[in-house]
């Protein structure tokens, strides 16, 4: 039976005082012989098999995920104020417009991330927040995909890549990806951990302000 077992404010200190992981630690390079890349992993890059023996163990189960900006240099933050590199307001489709002079349009909800929104962050930069049952590999090559030059979904998946490509459109997604990403998990494996998993997502998107987790009503 699921119910709340947890102490979800313990449970986010302690993934508050872990230091996230690198990306690449999920990640191995992949081409051809030649030193040219297979047209399923054009970005050189795939996901470790599931059986890796150096895929982290965390992984194999289902949890709660955090991914980052790795902040760990003085200049970390330098490319956000940069206006070349960073554009920092996109929109996000609200709800559906009802007049009928405006069939199948919707509000359109314009979103900036402020200063003062960055500068609230002191270590490493949260850009978004999930959950997965039982396996969080899976979840993570979703919002990744990063054998791709470009995100092929249209799901929900796509809101850390899409996240990305939206803050530093003249930047290449996968070498940000890679260089800059990190991650941390808490594992809370499996349906008699839903309850668990709700809350503490939930819990961690309001304490943290993720770039990537803003969600328009409809």
């Amino acid at each position: 039976m699921a119910s709340l077992t947890k102490d979800i404010d313990g449970l986010f200190e302690q993934l508050k005082s872990t230091e996230p992981r690198p990306i690449t630690d999920i990640l191995e390079k992949i081409s051809k012989k030649d030193g040219t890349f297979h047209s399923r992993y054009s970005s050189g890059w795939k996901i470790k098999n599931i059986n890796n023996p150096a895929l982290p163990s965390c992984l194999k189960e289902g949890g709660i995920y955090v991914f980052w900006r790795m902040n760990d240099q003085a200049d970390s933050l330098k490319p956000f104020y940069d206006e070349e590199q960073c554009s920092r307001k996109y929109t996000l489709q609200g709800k559906k417009i009802t007049s009928p002079s405006a069939m199948n349009m919707f509000q359109q909800v314009e979103i900036e991330i402020t200063d003062d929104w960055l500068e609230r962050y002191k270590g490493h930069i949260p850009l978004y927040v999930g959950k997965n049952t039982d396996c969080l590999l899976k979840r993570f090559t979703l919002h990744l995909q990063i054998n791709h030059e470009q995100y092929k979904g249209k799901t929900t998946s796509n809101q850390l890549r899409r996240g990305i490509k939206t803050l530093f459109p003249n930047s290449h997604t996968t070498d940000l990806i890679v260089n800059h990403i990190g991650y941390t998990v808490i594992n809370l494996h499996g349906y008699e951990n839903a309850v668990n998993r709700f809350y503490l997502e939930d819990y961690l998107i309001g304490k943290l302000l993720p770039l990537f987790n803003i969600d328009i009503e409809r």
